[in-house]
């Protein structure tokens, strides 16, 4: 189950990714295509490339984000198996040292 939460937030990744190329490509592509001056398409080239710039560190967060979420819940179920796997040690020490205890006491039962 948790595989497939990964794959959706990948996949959700990528399709901000392409959004955001497909702006950046269209936007170039509408500013290096209309009548402006140099300066206006200079400008607006500027202004495309800032927001393709944000939109790629906002999903670049976004990412990261996701990333730390699943390793800090990677952690915690290490720390959890670490914390079961000592207490069923401990539990089996002991339980070895009852089985000890009560082979070493003498027995009831009268020898022949």
């Amino acid at each position: 189950m948790q595989h497939h939460e990964f794959d959706t937030h990948s996949t959700a990744g990528g399709f901000i990714t392409g959004i955001l190329c497909g702006a950046a490509v269209g936007a170039a592509l509408g500013v290096l295509l209309a009548p402006r001056s140099g300066a206006e398409t200079r400008r607006q080239l500027a202004e495309s490339g800032e927001k393709l710039r944000e939109g790629a560190n906002r999903t670049y967060h976004r990412a990261s984000d996701g990333v730390n979420h699943l390793v800090s819940r990677g952690r915690e179920a290490v720390d959890r198996g670490r914390q079961a796997f000592d207490k069923t040690r401990e539990d089996a020490a002991s339980t070895a040292e009852s089985f000890e205890d009560s082979f070493a006491k003498p027995s009831s039962f009268p020898t022949v």
